[in-house]
């Protein structure tokens, strides 16, 4: 079973209104997600399997074929973005809105912003980090 955790050591998430942004602290790249997509991340950040999410979405009728294929994308590139690290299965109960995901025709989408790198980069916060960063380094 594959499980994940968000990289909390270069991501910082936060949900509002069922909708999730991630910024990336080193490089100013956020990212957003659709509400399904949201509620997919949530159940993988909290350490379900994959498998079991996937499983329980598959069992949500009218389900497209494309579902698994999308599922996969979606999680590949969050790892490959490194918003996502490997970590310990949880319990966790799965909660998935098959209502949720009918509106949205099943459909898992993570879109790439760069267009706050500045701003975001000019953080004081993200000044502190580095600083932070440079004497753990120097020590």
């Amino acid at each position: 079973m594959t499980s994940y955790k968000l990289n909390e050591e270069k991501m910082y998430a936060d949900i509002d209104e069922g909708i999730a942004i991630i910024i990336n602290s080193e490089t100013g790249i956020y990212y957003g997600m659709n509400a399904f997509a949201t509620q997919v991340y949530e159940n993988i950040e909290k350490g379900i399997s994959t498998e079991k999410i996937l499983s329980a979405i598959k069992e949500i009728p009218s389900v497209p074929d494309t579902l698994e294929d999308n599922f996969n994308l979606f999680v590949n590139i969050m790892v490959q973005k490194g918003i996502l690290i490997p970590a310990i299965e949880s319990n966790e109960e799965i909660k998935i809105s098959s209502n949720l995901a009918l509106d949205e025709k099943f459909i898992i989408e993570l879109k790439e912003y760069s267009d706050a790198q500045e701003l975001l980069l000019a953080d004081p916060i993200h000044e502190l980090k580095e600083a932070e960063n440079t004497n753990k380094a120097a020590v």
